[in-house]
């Protein structure tokens, strides 16, 4: 029987080989162990070992490196595929581009266009998290205004509220602060709470979104919504990837629960925090706030 490692410093060699062998590993399972082996290397340091944790060090950035670049290489592979079946799909559905459908035709291409701008979005938010929890994650920001995320938002979520027949308010007053910010991910994070608050509602209930202006040249962003809402332990899991939860208007729709753990990642680079309030079927209140311009 072999000895079980006793100092810190054992404990984080033998987790680093064991994270280089693992097979797969999963952005949250990864970002675990990290943590894990940091507060050995830290325990280590305290103990006077810390001269010998340089090239343990430098055998665990290689690990996330290696991590982030297969994940890069998984991601480019899927999208070749995806994009060529977008393109050609996109002829064949254009009317003239390549001769006449008929309408069963027609609806057979409409699902595979559906189902590939689904995995499009799919891939982009395995791409977006596995880049923010290696830390590889650049934003771009620039000036813009509230009112331009938001205008880009809707263009996401119009026809879910038509097609769901909700009631959907935004009270955003003059006045907002200046953002320099980077739009898309903004666009992204406002455009996920939207579409989680449309999706989760029952048919025919009410989405209010709600923008004022703080002091200190901050805004916050607030989303209402009248629909299941979520459970305790569920809320314990928020941000975790691909967790939903098992309200049956939850799992009747399509989703794979990585939205929101990239809406989540993103606000944190922006120095901001995703809150939730919510009681089953009595709704949920997700907000987040923003600093303004100088």
């Amino acid at each position: 029987m072999s000895e079980q490692p006793t100092s810190p410093l054992q404990q984080a060699r033998l987790a680093v080989q064991k994270l280089r062998e693992a097979a797969t590993v999963d952005p949250v399972a990864l970002k675990t162990e990290l943590a894990a082996i940091e507060a050995l290397l830290q325990q280590a340091a305290a103990r006077g070992e810390g001269e010998n944790t340089g090239e343990l060090r430098a055998r665990l950035e290689s690990t996330v490196e290696q991590f982030a670049r297969l994940n890069s290489l998984m991601v480019h592979e899927i999208r070749k595929p995806m994009t060529s079946i977008r393109g050609y799909s996109d002829m064949l559905a254009k009317p003239g581009m390549v001769g006449t459908l008929n309408e069963m035709q027609q609806n057979f291409m409409d699902v595979i266009r559906k189902n590939v701008i689904g995995m499009e979005g799919l891939v982009t938010n395995i791409s977006d998290l596995n880049k923010i929890v290696a830390g590889r994650m650049r934003l771009d920001p620039k000036m813009t205004t509230f009112g331009q995320v938001l205008m880009e938002a809707q263009k996401t979520v119009e026809p879910l509220v038509a097609e769901h027949h909700h009631t959907m308010t935004y009270d955003v007053p003059q006045g907002m602060p200046i953002l320099n910010v980077d739009t898309a991910a903004l666009v992204k994070v406002l455009g996920q709470v939207l579409r989680n608050a449309i999706m989760y509602t029952p048919t025919g209930g009410a989405v209010t979104l709600k923008a004022e202006r703080l002091e200190g040249n901050r805004m916050r962003v607030t989303v209402r919504d009248t629909g299941v809402g979520m459970k305790a332990e569920d809320i314990k899991r928020l941000g975790e990837p691909f967790f939903r939860g098992d309200h049956e208007l939850v799992t009747s729709q399509k989703g794979y629960g990585l939205g929101i753990p990239v809406a989540m990642g993103f606000l944190k680079m922006m120095d901001s925090e995703f809150k939730l309030e919510s009681v089953p079927d009595q709704g949920t209140v997700v907000s987040f706030e923003i600093v303004g311009m100088g």
